[in-house]
């Protein structure tokens, strides 16, 4: 029997029937034994790779149960100028920076800026068409906000995107327009995605190959072996088999197709190895809280960020993104086909609305393991969570938001008793809920640490603790990024615990996780990652 044999460290299964083993035996891409060294030993040959932890710690690989690896590879990379507030504080800045790019363009040339942010960039205004066209007369160009759900474009931008006047608004998309119909520059939702493709395109296949390669390795760069694909679109097919066909060190893709209409066709797709498959469907119930396209029981807080960074009018609550009765029969669509579904949920009346669906669905068509997933679930209310864990339904948590944003979100946006239970990870947990976390690469950058981090010190960017009640503690985090991850993507008898017979996806980190301190947990280094019993990463 050839393969690796682990030994000589820590080994945290997550299985609780391999507590505290010695060593770990891989072959053929699989666990084959999992206990004491003196037991497995014998059971190596000559031509298995006797591999000494040396102290480090073994785990199964990461899940990261949320993300867009497509789309990270189209926002990330030149010829898109990365202007998020981390790298570009402040508004004026970030102008500076397009007008610079603007004045060494090729005519024509397509100018795409990834991160403008209402709540981070503090002296943002909204650009308007007029202004864009402006800066740049000659070139398409867009602004794609930070939180990936709005795109402001310029004159030449909207010819290459074809939209202008007579163009109608996509059901669950927002255009914004003048008295006569004339787009003003900010577009929203599904109908930002579509545009953006022009732009994509304009780069060629060249281009996007070279940058879904980066972000492949840098998923594996951070122990992560299984990804989702939750904005998966058929033309996708083919930057997936491509990278497999090159033998890349692609993770694990559960895909998500996106939702479009009631009746879309979502494409088989099935890998013998588990490498790709169709896990489910993926529909957008609203957007963002930092739009201000979310569907609220109490309204937005009146300030100089809501009020004019945002253009939100005094006691604002949003509402959903779809008609009410058009999204139920897109998830009727769905679900009754038997796709596990994934809802993107933040406001808590948008929860209300797909957790009342929910129970008329499950009155109408039982099934006891649906499965059906609420995603991001900012909002989300501590009844509304004990609904959702007697429905059934499994809650994953965008948790970075408040790393990122914790502290508009509190003293801008909801103010400190709505912020003291944003992305309540810890209420569901307490209510008896399996939970995931999650990055949603690409508005924030895949890392699980960093999700467990997050999770356990609930600490924002200025050091504050919002929700001190919401913490997790570090071994329910570490199941929320392997086993209970791989629970929610409906692979948890081949993914996210050391057992036989499970895949042999495996990370080697610096330190065990579990004796960290929580505020160190993100720098915790990953040694090397192992993916279907292959190292794809380290030494």
């Amino acid at each position: 029997m050839s393969g690796t044999l682990f030994y000589g460290g820590t080994i945290v299964t997550q299985d609780p029937k391999y507590p505290a083993p010695e060593a770990v035996l891989i072959s053929c891409g699989k666990i084959v034994a999992v206990g004491d060294l003196a037991d497995i030993q014998p059971r190596a040959d000559k031509a298995t790779v006797k591999h000494d932890l040396a102290g480090q710690t073994l785990l199964p690989g990461f899940i990261e149960a949320h993300s867009h690896p497509i789309w990270a590879a189209k926002t990330r990379g030149a010829p898109v100028v990365d202007v998020r507030a981390n790298i570009v504080p402040t508004y004026a800045a970030l102008i500076g920076k397009i007008k610079r790019r603007v004045a060494v363009a090729d005519p024509g040339e397509y100018l795409l800026f990834f991160g403008l942010d209402a709540q981070l960039h503090p002296d943002m205004e909204a650009p308007t068409r007029a202004f864009l066209d402006a800066l740049a007369p000659d070139n398409p160009l867009g602004i794609q906000t930070s939180n990936c759900h709005a795109l402001f474009l310029n004159s030449a931008g909207f010819k290459a995107c074809g939209i202008d006047e007579t163009t109608p608004t996509p059901t669950g998309s927002i255009i914004e327009r003048d008295e006569n119909g004339v787009p003003t520059g900010k577009i929203a939702e599904a109908v930002t995605w579509t545009a953006l493709e022009s732009f994509y395109e304009a780069w060629g296949a060249r281009r996007l190959a070279e940058e879904v390669e980066q972000q492949i390795r840098a998923f594996v760069a951070n122990g992560i072996t299984t990804v989702t694909e939750h904005l998966y679109m058929p033309f996708y097919k083919a930057s997936y088999m491509a990278a497999l066909t090159q033998k890349l060190p692609l993770p694990r893709v559960a895909c998500y197709q996106q939702a479009t209409t009631p009746d879309m066709r979502v494409e088989k797709l099935t890998d013998a190895d588990d490498r790709l498959w169709m896990a489910g469907v993926k529909i957008h119930a609203d957007g963002s809280p930092f739009i201000g396209n979310i569907w609220l029981t109490e309204p937005y807080l009146s300030n100089e960020i809501t009020l004019e960074r945002m253009d939100l009018k005094p006691g604002h609550t949003g509402g959903p993104n779809y008609p009410q009765e058009y999204f139920e029969r897109m998830v009727r669509e769905y679900f009754s086909a038997g796709w596990q579904m994934t809802v993107h949920t933040q406001g808590d009346r948008t929860i209300d609305m797909v957790l009342d669906l929910v129970e008329t669905l499950l009155e109408e068509m039982p099934r006891p393991d649906h499965r059906f997933r609420l995603e991001h679930c900012a909002l989300m209310r501590r009844d509304q969570i004990r609904r959702a864990r007697d429905l059934g339904v499994q809650c994953s948590f965008f948790i970075n938001h408040i790393t990122h944003w914790g502290a508009p979100i509190e003293d801008a946006l909801f103010g400190p008793e709505r912020a003291a239970h944003y992305m309540p990870a810890g209420s569901a947990v307490a209510e008896g809920m399996r939970i995931s976390l999650h990055a949603d690469t690409p508005m924030t950058d895949a890392s699980a640490l960093d999700l467990m981090q997050a999770a356990v010190t609930r600490r924002a960017a200025d050091g504050r603790c919002l929700g001190e009640g919401e913490r997790l503690d570090i071994e329910t985090a570490l199941k929320s990024v392997t086993i209970d991850a791989a629970y929610h993507i409906g692979m948890e008898d081949q993914l996210g615990s050391i057992t036989p017979g499970k895949h042999a996806d495996l990370v080697i980190l610096g330190a065990n996780p579990l004796e960290t301190e929580g505020d160190r947990l993100g720098e915790i280094p990953i040694s090397s990652t192992w993916l279907a019993g292959e190292r794809v990463y380290g030494e």
